[in-house]
């Protein structure tokens, strides 16, 4: 029997290592060839024809770290879906549409409905299609370059078996993870290039706003209009069982906001426009003036006024045919049921920042417990029909409104701001940002600074019409001045509303409302009584006698 020697072992020892080195490194390179070859081969996957109504379109699958599917409505954006997990992108792309085909769509009153339902299965067919294309040119290219690198036939069979595999798991896991209630959640990006760039508001000519106001309000058209035909395909909403509203809030003189507002309004059919206050900036007659143009907008129009809207500013849009002003009352509009309360402070001459000027606290949640009491004494007297959202300006001060009323809409951060049920009293409080761009209340300042200008922000409102419970909303986001962009972005509310609950320590207290600050319904206090600053940021405005109308 011979037995090795020490150096014999050690030998026999490094040859192994040498083997298992070189079985690592003949598995690790053909893997990277079998990769890169398939990457190669999936680059030259062409894209799957289909039609889908009137849209011809093509779907790609792709790898990629953003798993999510994507509609892309070149030249003007696209829509996105973040629906699986799977390192998949899903790239519907929109070749060609037929304008007979989508005229008769949007005027058949089944158009839509058949779409919905032939849309989907003809996206699967060609998604599969192309995935099984996705896995046959994976496997050939693997194993092309793998067969091309080592002249091994076996070896490129079983990299090329393996790529088909992975390919396979990828799209299994796509399937798995997908989420319908994604196509819930559509989120809308765009930019129209080539548009009036307005660098110092003061010294651009009347035609040169004009000129960006019509462009802006044609992009939102158009925009709109491309987004409720994405939109129609995945999200299902029951068009015929819903009230919309637009929300919009701190227009601050801006003309633009009601570009928008017209707009929106004929690609949306809105049923009605809530205006959550600081319509104008200063109180001035001109200002006043202008908002005669609320009774040329084709749609409902309920206001509450801000801090910065005064008696004449309430009285004007008071005069307009299709406007309601509420005042601690309760008003139905367009089959809601609407509570709301003005500002109980006036700072027309405060030109503060967005955080606005915080005197008046206390009034300020006086003025909230008193609309809740209104809310709850007409609740008590109408059980089978309650209120079924309120008004107010300001949202610091939430306590008198919480666990009253299911919704509350406000604005005055411009900021928007969604807080579903709000410390735990079921009530969700919905703020919008400054559909005005905060114009005459900072908002030119940024422009003239070379800073970007704020946003205009608008949210689209979708209550279920049997129900009268919101189901659904838009955020919208319009670039300032000298920018036309537009994102839509899509959510649904939770299916289950919780119980309203009036939070401790949130009760009404014993003497809530100072006599001197009582709003009796559907009047408001005069300007003289409401609470006003000491020492006003800005000084009010002079205006000439010839400005006065």
């Amino acid at each position: 029997m011979t037995t090795k020697t020490a150096s014999e072992e050690d030998s026999a020892q490094r040859r192994r290592r040498r083997r298992r080195n070189a079985r690592i490194l003949h598995v690790t390179t053909t893997a990277l060839v079998a990769i890169l070859g398939a990457i190669v081969g999936i680059m030259l996957v062409p894209a799957t024809r289909v039609d889908i109504g009137p849209l011809t379109a093509s779907v790609h699958l792709k790898p990629s770290l953003s798993s999510e599917t994507v509609m892309l409505l070149p030249p003007v954006g696209e829509v996105s879906f973040d629906t699986h997990t799977a390192p998949v992108r899903i790239e519907a792309r929109v070749q060609g549409v037929d304008i007979a085909k989508a005229e008769a769509l949007f005027y058949s009153d089944t158009g839509f409905s058949e779409l919905t339902e032939t849309a989907p299965e003809a996206i699967t067919a060609a998604a599969a299609k192309n995935a099984t294309l996705n896995a046959l040119f994976a496997a050939a290219g693997a194993g092309l370059a793998v067969g091309l690198t080592f002249r091994r036939v076996r070896r490129a069979l079983v990299a090329g078996g393996c790529t088909v595999a992975l390919v396979g798991v990828s799209v299994v896991a796509t399937s798995v993870t997908f989420k319908p209630e994604s196509l819930y959640q559509p989120k809308f990006d765009g930019l129209l290039s080539q548009a009036t760039y307005i660098a110092d508001l003061g010294q651009a000519t009347a035609a040169d706003y004009q000129s960006y106001r019509s462009t802006l309000a044609e992009f939102v058209g158009q925009v709109s209009a491309l987004y409720i035909a994405a939109d129609s395909l995945p999200v299902g909403l029951d068009q015929e069982n819903l009230l919309t509203v637009l929300h919009v809030s701190d227009i601050h003189d801006n003309p633009q906001a009601y570009d928008v507002i017209e707009q929106l309004n004929s690609q949306f059919a809105i049923d009605l426009v809530i205006d959550t206050g600081d319509i104008v900036s200063w109180g001035t007659p001109v200002e006043t003036q202008q908002l005669s143009v609320i009774g040329e907008l084709d749609v409902p129009y309920v206001f509450v006024a801000g801090n910065h809207d005064g008696a004449a500013a309430e009285a004007k849009i008071a005069e307009q045919p299709n406007a309601t002003v509420v005042q601690n009352e309760v008003v139905t509009v367009a089959g809601l049921r609407i509570a709301g309360i003005g500002d109980p402070r006036f700072a027309a001459d405060d030109d503060s920042d967005a955080g606005g000027w915080e005197a008046g606290t206390e009034a300020m949640a006086a003025s909230g417990f008193q609309l809740g009491d209104t809310i709850t004494a007409y609740d008590e007297e109408h059980p089978e029909a309650p209120v079924d959202l309120a008004l107010m300006h300001d949202p610091t001060q939430p306590q008198g409104l919480e666990g009253r009323v299911p919704l509350v809409l406000s604005g005055h951060m411009h900021t928007s701001k969604v807080e579903l049920d709000r410390d735990g009293s079921g009530t969700d409080w919905f703020t919008v940002g400054s559909t005005g761009g905060a114009l005459a209340s900072g908002g030119v300042a940024p422009v003239l600074q070379g800073d970007d200008p704020l946003d205009l922000t608008a949210r689209m409102l979708y209550f279920d019409k049997s129900t009268r419970r919101l189901v659904a909303y838009d955020d919208i986001v319009m670039g300032g001045l000298g920018l036309v962009s537009v994102s839509i972005q899509r959510s649904q509310m939770p299916p289950e509303a919780p119980e309203l609950e009036v939070p401790e320590g949130a009760e009404t207290p014993e003497a809530p409302i100072p006599e001197e600050q009582e709003v009796e319904p559907g009047e408001g206090l005069p300007d003289e009584e409401r609470v006003t600053p000491t020492a006003p940021s800005s000084p009010l405005p002079e205006v000439s006698d010839g400005g006065e109308e």
